[in-house]
């Protein structure tokens, strides 16, 4: 045991847990911490405009990475402003610590000025949250809480600590050699043998990927299991590009905001599996249902999740590599089991043909040169600006699905978004999060009006840290999502309409760069400038207002009127049933 100070004990047991970035917001409760940061060169330290940026920021960061490689450092009132990008960490599954500092321990109860009740907000949107009443446990408790952060689901964890421990000295462990678990649960034999059973006998069956795939590392596997049985791949919006895209058997993001042919696939499937995803990425604002007739295998590390939107006929808890490895042996060993080329399953045909009519749609509405400008002719520009080792980033809105949509994917984490919880403003401080953790990476994100408008000012934050990123602004003066489905509801929209500033002056008044772009045949070499300028570059597109929510929504449903949501419609089952609903 050493003496120490809080402060150093909290920076020793972060950097011992893996972390490389802390990102931090000064206050009276963080001012011993950030002054110790000083002394920390093997650990990056910034500050960004707000805490919600910063958070935001730290989620893109370990998106990348695939751990709780960075860390937040918040001060009391201002750690209520992160719960949307915690919101977001809990449903997308992303793994973060971050710490709180409260007022001084013995003012505790006695309403203390900015005394918080970080812990009890902060409970239901982390995986772990705890208070620190000691500073010998200082690292004991941040050590617990990366441990849980990197849990089975992962996802952030919160450590309320008063300011007096950063200060205060004690004789305290270290605790050195320390990794980020890793969760390889298998399933029950029996399972995979009944799941394998399932997969052999199938006509029609699917593949459906989710998030937690991409976080197991399953890449390869998903692939494995896909060419032996001839099975197509569909993805959410976590997990897109797990099997390329350009693979005969990926069919693209499923969803409201999907590939046609993914969700067209999906609705005529007899068996469907479900791997590493909750199923609920398909409730975009609590709006899409999917009718999936399919008998399901649904595979989670979380038992929670299973059942949950559709009643799964076989339900496996564990993790979605294993799994995957053990159904490939499994299929391998049952008798109805005849090896067969995928190219020559019986299916493979209608596979082929889905693809390219999907595609060919794409590539023809990205072809357009109209003004105000197509989104899909914008997302076009953006890809011919990249390369394939570059990123791309989705703030929520009708943007998300035009990217997803019109953008290509040949590896995993190559596209990213809010996709858990859809929070609108997360796009550019993610894109900045990206950014930091593959420097070497172009990155470009795109924002609609109305998001750009909650994180503009985190270009301050950018230009200080020589954070390089191209944002590409859809620009139709409203929040477009929202108009789109009130016009459809109620005839017109309400609380839509935006009197929008001049994005590229107000990048200017930052310090960075960009330019208007109103002719689509300016747009390609418009981004190739913005990812060249070494800084940020804003790039404002005026889009047409007649693009509305980009939806595909065979099989399913998008945005019933209120209170007319028939209860079935998901296509739940009751336990022991497994009879298809047809109400609705």
């Amino acid at each position: 045991m050493t003496l120490m100070r809080g402060a150093d004990a909290i920076l020793d047991t972060l950097e011992a847990v893996g972390t490389d970035l802390l990102i931090g917001y000064i206050g009276h409760t963080t001012q011993e911490l950030a002054d110790a940061t000083r002394e920390r060169p093997g650990m990056r330290t910034m500050y960004p405009a707000t805490e919600l940026g910063g958070a935001h920021v730290i989620n893109g960061y370990n998106i990348v990475k695939g751990r709780a490689a960075a860390a937040g450092l918040w001060h009391t009132c201002g750690t209520l402003l992160i719960p949307a990008a915690l919101y977001e960490g809990m449903f997308s599954r992303i793994p973060s610590v971050h710490l709180g500092f409260n007022v001084d321990g013995s003012f505790q109860g006695r309403e203390s000025m900015q005394e918080m009740p970080n812990v009890d907000v902060l409970t239901p949107m982390t995986r772990y949250s705890t208070r620190v009443e000691r500073p010998d446990k200082l690292p004991e408790t941040i050590s617990r809480a990366a441990h849980r952060a990197h849990g089975a689901p992962a996802g952030p964890t919160f450590v309320d600590i008063p300011f007096d421990l950063t200060v205060d000295t004690a004789e305290t462990t270290v605790p050195t050699g320390w990794s980020a678990p890793v969760n390889r649960s298998g399933a029950d034999p029996e399972q995979i043998r009944a799941a394998a059973r399932l997969l052999v006998g199938a006509r029609r069956p699917v593949m459906i990927v989710g998030g937690g795939a991409v976080w197991s590392g399953a890449d390869e596997e998903v692939a494995r299991l896909a060419e032996l049985l001839g099975i197509p791949v569909t993805t959410t919006f976590t997990s897109q590009g797990i099997l390329p895209e350009s693979h005969p058997l990926a069919l693209g993001t499923s969803g409201p905001i999907g590939w046609r042919c993914a969700n067209d696939w999906i609705a005529d499937a007899d068996v469907v599996l479900a791997v590493g995803s909750r199923l609920s990425e398909w409730g975009y604002a609590q709006s899409y249902t999917a009718d999936m007739p399919g008998r399901l295998i649904h595979v989670d590390t979380d038992p929670a999740q299973l059942g949950n939107f559709y009643y799964p006929e076989i339900g496996v808890v564990a993790d979605a590599r294993t799994v995957l490895r053990q159904l490939v042996e499994a299929v391998g060993q049952d008798p109805g089991f005849v090896p067969t080329p995928y190219r020559d399953r019986a299916h493979f045909a209608a596979v082929r043909e889905a693809k390219e009519k999907w595609v060919a749609g794409t590539r023809e509405r990205a072809l357009v040169e109209d003004s105000p400008i197509s989104p899909w002719r914008v997302v076009s520009a953006i890809e011919s600006a990249l390369d394939p080792t570059d990123y791309i980033v989705s703030d929520a809105g009708n943007n998300t699905g035009w990217v997803f949509q019109g953008a290509a994917a040949e590896r995993s984490r190559r596209l990213v978004t809010t996709a858990g919880a859809g929070v609108l403003g997360a796009g550019f401080p993610m894109a900045l999060g990206v950014k930091l953790a593959r420097p070497q990476s172009q990155v470009v994100v795109g924002v609609g009006d109305g998001g750009f408008g909650y994180a503009h000012n985190e270009i301050a934050f950018a230009l200080r840290e020589n954070i390089p990123v191209t944002v590409v602004v859809f620009n139709d003066s409203a929040l477009g999502a929202n108009k789109g489905f009130m016009t459809n509801l109620y005839g017109q929209p309400s609380w839509t309409a935006l009197n929008n500033p001049d994005f590229v002056a107000l990048a200017r008044a930052y310090g960075a760069d960009g330019e208007r772009v109103e002719d689509a045949g300016q747009l390609d070499d418009a981004v190739k400038r913005g990812v060249a300028s070494g800084t940020v570059y804003v790039i404002d597109v005026p889009i047409g207002q007649d693009y509305g929510y980009p939806a595909t929504t065979s099989g399913g449903k998008v945005k019933w009127p209120a209170r007319q949501w028939p209860a079935d419609v998901i296509g739940t089952r009751s336990p022991g049933t497994f009879t298809r609903s047809t109400t609705g």
